[in-house]
């Protein structure tokens, strides 16, 4: 069989400082790729993809992950025999319209790069009930009176309150299944699929009001598009159960975050553990550096580090399907993918 042409085509990202590719795919997953395809002598990037696109008639695959080129319909088009993107990284939403619309497959690492995430989450589900934050600041101020010490209401038959059913929060209810926990959840996609949602763990399906006011734990897992900004607003934060807690992992720009500060220096008892900020990070002088109920990581609870590789795997697994005419299990769907982050 005569191996597929292929390209590896993607910029530099603002977040790493070194080689992306190298950084996701790793020397033996590139080696790999070489060995079974007919890979183009060089990455192609936005400085030099006017040039080089003419050559590239030919190829029938990309590989990719961060920093994917936004290609034009027009430069898709000029790609008459590409069958396939190989997208080693999560969301595909900033370049997926122009290749979808050629009916082009598109595999994606989105699902690798939920379980991470989903782990982070967990941890932070399960300390949350156990109101480990407040409790540790507690413990900060001296010898104290266990009495009067702050503990949640601990993992059993609580509610937590998820927001967004996509990938992640998906994997998230399969790790939260051995746990003795009322799960509701916001999701328009399920609105209508009462069976799908108590099949994956969701005992019921709320509004996003009753999610805040009902969840003791509410962790945010919306869609990343347009519709989704600001809409955690003052309101939600402020109806929110003594010492409950909010987990954001998914977008800071989904969070009213002038509204959000403003409870939270009313609210003492409510605690937010925020991995993602609008902007990231925070200004100087942002409220978010000084209240004590704040708890902030730099947007670590996607990939990293050694995470990053598993993508790469799962993309190369379906490109081996994919030589072998089999059925890719993580090819995007067009028909849900503006209704997932």
């Amino acid at each position: 069989m005569q191996k597929p042409k292929a390209v590896i085509m993607a910029d530099n990202v603002r977040f790493y400082d070194g080689d992306i590719i190298d950084y996701v795919y790793g020397a033996r997953r590139i080696e790999a790729i070489r060995t079974l395809t007919d890979l183009y002598p060089e990455r192609i990037t936005s400085e030099n993809l006017t040039e080089k696109l003419p050559d590239l008639t030919d190829v029938m695959v990309i590989f990719s992950c961060w920093g994917m080129l936004k290609l034009t319909q027009e430069q898709v088009d000029a790609l008459p025999n590409l069958k396939a993107v190989f997208y080693a990284s999560g969301s595909v939403n900033g370049f997926a319209g122009p290749f979808l619309e050629r009916g082009i497959t598109i595999c994606s690492g989105v699902n690798a790069n939920a379980i991470p995430v989903a782990e982070f989450c967990l941890a932070q589900i399960l300390l949350a009930l156990k109101d480990y934050w407040t409790n540790t600041v507690d413990c900060g101020k001296g010898p104290w009176n266990q009495k009067l010490m702050h503990v949640g209401k601990g993992a059993y038959g609580e509610t937590v309150a998820l927001l967004g059913i996509g990938a992640i929060s998906r994997h998230l209810l399969s790790l939260l299944k051995p746990f003795n926990l009322r799960i509701i959840a916001v999701s328009g996609y399920l609105a209508n699929k009462p069976r799908e949602a108590e099949i994956m763990g969701i005992d019921q399906l709320v509004t996003l009001e009753e999610a805040f006011r009902e969840g003791y734990v509410v962790s945010n897992h919306l869609p990343d598009n347009a519709t989704n900004q600001g809409v955690l607003t003052l309101n939600h934060f402020a109806s929110m159960r003594r010492d409950a807690t909010f987990i954001n992992t998914g977008r800071g720009a989904q969070v009213d975050e002038t509204g959000m500060i403003e409870v939270l220096k009313e609210r003492t008892d409510l605690t937010a553990l925020l991995d993602v900020q609008h902007p990231e990070p925070p200004e100087a002088g942002s409220k978010l550096y000084t209240l004590p109920n704040v708890h902030m990581t730099s947007h670590i609870s996607g990939s990293t580090n050694d995470e990053v590789q598993r993508m790469a795997d799962f993309v190369l697994d379906d490109f081996h399907r994919w030589m072998n005419g089999k059925k890719l299990q993580f090819a995007v769907d067009a028909a849900v993918l503006a209704t997932r982050a």
